[in-house]
């Protein structure tokens, strides 16, 4: 039974408007000075936030959050200290996502940048599997690497009631994910941010095992294409190519998780010399396929390549891929279960994370020419 539930029209208005759509105003200022406490007439007029409570109580956000849902993990002196703190400043959450904590659904939501890329699609796929099994319904909606847009999902999602939401998190947005799971069960997946509970992959182990097969076949230098710094995944797995290549020479390409970033960073790297590539994530690794081909270059003998995570097309190449694999199936299912068990006796979500494998195959199997094996 198809039990997904698509959430394409999310531009439109939202009735649950206090205080999470509060953070789009701060979002659209984008300057220096869109986080900071000094109000302007707009803010004023638009109310007091968690931010403006949690940095009066002298707290992070993320404790405000839970001292105001009474989460008993949070001193009694702090959660006092916290509902003064908001009673004087006149902080009023919806009363609409109040009334939400006594009701069930029997449906998570599911936030994740995109449907088109084939990483998070099978995240998706897993994670509504993993629900439908223990009856839950999974509502879907993509927020297109957009903190405005991720807010507008968990509008959405608590809107209809939700049991709980796992959501890959984005920069920016953090108050509005903390103030969501105020009210309901919340995990991050893929990325981590600030001290919400996520499920994540450990790069480390992957990277460093790629690396070392390929010195093994002669390889000094290697290219890596590299995922945006502005997310944790992104600055992870950099920091894990460059602890796995230390005393190498450097060959580093940025970009987005884009096919067109794979394709273009790949040529680029290609230009530099590099006799291996390995790829910071799904889509990069296919753009760094294509790139491959057309530049003539034959995989496994004149270029070697890794891949990021194990999908089918990878192992049916001429020259079957080699990849680092963070097994996103595993990934999906471990937050739904946690999600569950949080919903169902009612604690807050844990963390936890996952290591990650190399996949040896034919697309680094080859000595270098002039290597000594």
């Amino acid at each position: 039974m198809d039990t997904s539930i698509d959430l394409p029209a999310l531009d439109r208005k939202m009735e649950i408007a206090v205080p999470l759509t509060q953070m789009c105003n701060r979002l659209h200022s984008g300057g220096p000075e869109a986080g900071s406490h000094a109000q302007t007439k707009e803010d004023s007029m638009a109310g007091t936030t968690l931010k403006d409570v949690a940095a009066a109580a002298g707290v992070s956000i993320s404790t405000a959050s839970r001292s105001l849902s009474g989460n008993p993990a949070i001193s009694e002196s702090t959660r006092q200290r916290v509902k003064d703190t908001a009673i004087k400043l006149n902080y009023r959450p919806n009363a609409q996502a109040r009334a939400l904590r006594s009701s069930r659904s029997n449906a998570i939501g599911l936030v994740i940048p995109s449907l088109d890329n084939a990483y998070f699609a099978a995240m998706a796929a897993a994670i509504e599997e993993a629900a439908d099994k223990q009856g839950l319904a999974t509502m879907i909606t993509s927020c297109g690497e957009d903190p405005q847009r991720l807010v507008k999902s968990l509008d959405a999602l608590m809107e209809r009631q939700v049991d709980g939401i796992i959501a890959v998190p984005l920069e920016g947005a953090e108050e509005a994910l903390e103030q969501a799971r105020a009210y309901r069960p919340l995990v991050l997946i893929d990325r981590t941010l600030g001290q919400i509970p996520a499920v994540l992959s450990d790069p480390h182990s992957g990277m460093k095992q790629a690396v070392e097969q390929l010195k093994e076949k002669g390889h000094t230098h290697i290219g890596y294409l590299s995922g945006p710094q502005e997310t944790s995944t992104g600055r992870q797995r950099l920091q894990a190519f460059k602890a796995a290549t230390r005393g190498m020479p450097t060959h580093i390409h940025h970009g987005s998780y884009r096919h067109r970033e794979g394709y273009k960073g790949a040529l680029a790297l290609l230009q530099e010399g590099v006799t291996a590539l390995i790829a910071g994530d799904s889509m990069m690794t296919a753009g760094a396929l294509e790139a491959c081909h057309n530049a003539g270059k034959r995989i496994g003998e004149e270029i070697a390549l890794v891949g990021f995570d194990d999908f089918i097309y990878l192992r049916f190449q001429p020259s079957p891929i080699s990849v680092v694999d963070q097994d996103v199936a595993r990934m999906g299912e471990t937050a739904t279960a946690k999600l569950i068990a949080a919903i169902n006796e009612k604690h807050q979500p844990e963390g936890e994370v996952l290591e990650t494998r190399y996949i040896p195959r034919m697309s680094t199997a080859h000595q270098l020419d002039g290597a000594t094996p």
